[in-house]
């Protein structure tokens, strides 16, 4: 999370991982200072997730939510992390849970957003190379709807890209925007 040092955020206080997995930036954050709640529709990546915690005595704990239904606790958290969750469920849910994101960050709050772009390979399904992630995506973005949708926040850093991915897979290319914001 280089925006993390480019923005001096020294950590600590509370943490929501949206769609965690296993927790790789649960994790990170909590050898920051945050303590870590992850939510995941996986059973079995929420276990995981448990079992890491334990092993490696941090403060990151977890539990089994779809996004669609999740609700965020006004003001309660001072790191969102949602990196390629809004884009697993359809644009108004998206919005929903944007608006429930900036919400639920406290005065100060950072938040750091990913979403797979409308020219990503898998949303058209062309080229070689498509990432098996591109079967879970329910909404690709449009150029400039990530940075709009958080508009409520003050954004320190907002890129759109199209990058090549070596980490899971075979190599392909991604077209992802990414947003890092504070709420003031």
């Amino acid at each position: 999370m280089y925006f993390l040092d480019k923005y001096d955020v020294k950590g600590g206080g509370r943490g929501l991982d949206m769609a965690c997995g296993q927790g790789r930036n649960a994790f990170y954050l909590a050898s920051r200072g945050y303590s870590m709640f992850g939510i995941d529709e996986s059973p079995e990546a929420i276990a995981r997730l448990g079992e890491l915690a334990d092993q490696r005595r941090v403060d990151v704990s977890g539990k089994v939510v779809n996004l669609t239904e999740l609700e965020i606790e006004p003001q309660r958290y001072d790191i969102i992390i949602a990196y390629t969750a809004l884009d697993h469920v359809d644009a108004a849910a998206g919005q929903r849970l944007a608006q429930a994101m900036m919400a639920g960050l406290a005065p100060g709050g950072y938040l750091f957003a990913a979403v797979f772009m409308v020219d990503d390979p898998g949303c058209c399904g062309s080229g070689g190379g498509i990432s098996e992630t591109a079967a879970y995506i329910r909404h690709y973005y449009q150029p400039g709807e990530l940075r709009e949708q958080f508009n409520g926040l003050t954004p320190l850093a907002y890129q759109e890209e199209f990058a090549l991915d070596l980490s899971h897979g075979h190599p392909h290319h991604h077209s992802m925007a990414r947003i890092f914001a504070c709420k003031h």
